[in-house]
């Protein structure tokens, strides 16, 4: 008997390996990683947009693999977008509010910096601006999401390759140690500065420095669903020509927002936008041996919930409605979708901080 089940367990070994090697992408070594963060995008605003779409296919019934993910910080069961970035880009809990640093304000390397190591090139692109509490997780190192002044002076000294998104008004008024304004000192850099989405995709070479408003740029509602696919498109383009590789954050920022306000309607535009940028990524990918492309969200906002509009569910189509059950984050566990090279690596429940383990374990020259 006792051989009899040595030798079962072999075998079911023997399927598992075999299983997991046909679901493995043939490409396994991971040059290029591209990390989607839909701002507070929970299970309820996937299942909201599937619903929308009537069930055809969406970018989240493409993923090769789907997991979850904890998203408590390290004071606070229900975190907010300061401590989600933090954790998501550095692999550490830290309180809520504060950006790449441990309570202790120890400073802690974010995914950003770990490429850059590595000679890779590296991109932040946002729906809202790029000194933000998720993108600032990414590039800064302060106290509070609110210090942008400080976590502005933190990404001109990073310098990542590619930054497009909202925020001119963070580099214009803040002044380096000789006077002039952090706007002119990245120009003096070298970057190419555009203002328009439009010129952004007319570049052809890095560094660029991409803002399109003042503050936050506008919600997919009023200027379309394209955006984020076409600057997330080129901004991959661009980062594309390093021999090295290159690391791409990309943020649905505006989802958070309009679960904030309750809107179901700005939500499902959102929604429709973030779609778009993530098909676009997983195209890339299924083109480009060793690019891995992570989907996840920073937390959930607003316990969205998909009802039918009669409570008696053993009748036909009674209609659908999208509602919200708070006007703040949830403490509920979020999705993760991977594609790509070493995708079969991020399955399964895990921390928010196992995303950054796992992607720094993959991540190669």
């Amino acid at each position: 008997m006792k051989k009899l089940i040595l030798a079962l367990s072999a075998a079911l070994l023997l399927v598992s390996q075999a299983y997991s090697k046909e679901k493995a992408p043939k490409e396994d070594r991971v040059k290029n990683v591209i990390v989607f963060i839909g701002d507070g995008m929970g299970l309820g605003a996937v299942s909201a947009w599937m619903v929308d779409q009537n069930y055809a296919m969406t970018c989240f019934d493409r993923a090769q693999f789907v997991g979850l993910c904890k998203t408590y910080s390290k004071n606070n069961r229900v975190t907010d977008s300061a401590a989600s970035a933090t954790a998501l880009a550095t692999g550490n809990k830290t309180d809520n509010g504060m950006i790449g640093m441990l309570p202790d304000e120890t400073k802690v390397q974010n995914l950003t910096e770990y490429a850059k190591a590595m000679g890779k090139s590296t991109g932040i692109v946002v729906t809202s601006h790029v000194v933000d509490a998720t993108p600032a997780g990414f590039i800064a190192h302060q106290k509070s999401r609110d210090d942008r002044d400080e976590i502005t002076e933190d990404l001109v000294e990073l310098k990542p390759d590619v930054l497009a998104g909202g925020g001119r008004k963070y580099f214009e008024r803040n002044k380096s140690k000789n006077g002039r304004s952090l706007l002119e000192e990245m120009k003096d850099a070298g970057y190419t500065y555009v203002e328009t989405p439009e010129d952004f995709t007319a570049t052809s070479k890095t560094p660029v420095l991409a803002l399109f408003a003042d503050g936050s740029y506008s919600m997919a509602i009023d200027h379309g669903t394209d955006y984020l696919s076409d600057v997330t498109s080129h901004a991959i383009d661009l980062l594309d020509d390093d021999k090295n590789g290159f690391f791409l954050m990309v943020e649905g920022s505006h989802i958070d927002h309009a679960a904030h306000a309750g809107n179901a309607e700005q939500l499902m535009f959102e929604m429709e936008e973030f779609d778009k940028a993530v098909n676009s990524a997983f195209d890339y990918a299924q083109t480009h041996d060793g690019t891995l492309v992570i989907v996840t969200a920073d937390h959930e906002t607003a316990g969205v919930y998909v009802l039918s509009n009669d409570k008696d569910f053993t009748k036909g189509e009674s209609g659908i409605k999208v509602g919200f059950a708070t006007g703040s984050h949830t403490a509920s566990l979020v999705p993760l979708y991977a594609f790509g090279a070493s995708a079969y690596k991020f399955s399964g429940v895990m921390e928010n901080t196992d995303v950054c383990k796992r992607i720094m374990s993959v991540l190669q020259k």
